[in-house]
């Protein structure tokens, strides 16, 4: 499944920052793609600030966020999606946090099981060509 689609489909589910991130990473850990929980704050230059917000880094130093605009609007300079650290135009500080999911909960969030959701094989590939060169 190509990255688009992947994250379109979690985009749609009614979940927060908190609730979001909890299932990005459970669907992480399935498909074995290393990556941090985080919690903390994202400011972004010229729209606003969130002060308690979640979000994953992922190894390579890409951050996968998919709630900041719910709270800072559609403005581009807001990050959204898989996105580089270094091209975000934000600042996220922050902590990394434990968020575990069982199968029931993530049914709880997303009304589906987890195998209802495709493979994040876009960022299997992505963490082979960094390793591989």
């Amino acid at each position: 499944m190509d990255e688009r689609s992947w994250l379109s489909a979690l985009d749609s589910l009614r979940l927060e920052c908190d609730g979001m991130t909890r299932v990005v990473s459970a669907l992480l850990l399935r498909d074995g793609i290393a990556h941090v929980p985080m919690c903390g704050t994202l400011s972004v230059a010229g729209v606003g600030e969130i002060p308690v917000h979640h979000w994953i880094e992922l190894e390579d130093g890409r951050l996968i966020d998919l709630r900041a605009r719910m709270w800072l609007g559609e403005d581009p300079r807001v990050p959204h999606g898989v996105v580089p650290r270094d091209r975000a135009n934000a600042r996220y500080v922050g902590r990394e946090v434990e968020l575990s999911c069982t199968p029931v909960v993530f049914c709880a969030l997303t009304d589906v099981t987890i195998d209802a959701f495709a493979p994040a094989t876009f960022l299997m590939e992505s963490a082979s060509k960094e390793v591989h060169g």
